[in-house]
């Protein structure tokens, strides 16, 4: 469990990162910015969760946040 937490937090800074990145843009996209930033909620939510089961000893399923890419459409082909 400890190494499952790690990953989470892990991939909370990574986001973080991402969010950083793409807000330094000179135009930012704001639905990347809006996805990053609720997957980044997501993690903390289920951190805060499995460490509150933690704490009171219970065992149930979590549900576990799976990445998904952000696709990027070009609207300009040529």
């Amino acid at each position: 469990m400890d190494q499952f937490l790690k990953s989470l937090r892990h991939r909370r800074v990574a986001d973080q990162d991402r969010i950083e990145d793409e807000q330094a843009r000179p135009r930012p996209d704001q639905l990347r910015l809006g996805a990053l930033k609720k997957l980044r909620l997501r993690f903390r939510d289920q951190v805060e969760f499995i460490e509150r089961m933690n704490r009171r000893g219970d065992t149930t399923p979590i549900q576990v946040v799976r990445r998904r890419s952000l696709r990027l459409v070009n609207s300009g082909t040529a």
